[in-house]
């Protein structure tokens, strides 16, 4: 299922902030989960997802520069795959 207008980037690298960040957004949308980037600091950005009834369905850190800590990269795509599946960040 595909939302109007949007569709997933084919190949995301995982050292690349923007092709993360849009794979998260995307997929956010064909779950029903509303994505808030709710802090940021120099080095990552803290998200909520929040799903239809206005609950947290899950938090995450999102690392500004992965390619510096690919192990926040491996905790993000382990923490959020309840969500989105496993290998979310590969397929």
């Amino acid at each position: 299922m595909l939302v109007k207008g949007y569709s997933l980037p084919r190949v995301v690298e995982r050292d690349d902030y923007a092709a993360i960040r849009d794979r998260i957004i995307g997929l956010s949308r064909l779950h029903g989960l509303r994505p808030d980037w709710v802090e940021t600091t120099r080095r990552q950005r803290f998200l909520l997802l929040w799903d239809a009834g206005g609950r947290v369905a899950a938090r995450a850190i999102v690392p500004l520069y992965p390619g510096e800590t690919p192990q926040l990269v491996d905790s993000l795509e382990e923490g959020l795959a309840h969500l989105f599946g496993d290998g979310w960040l590969k397929d």
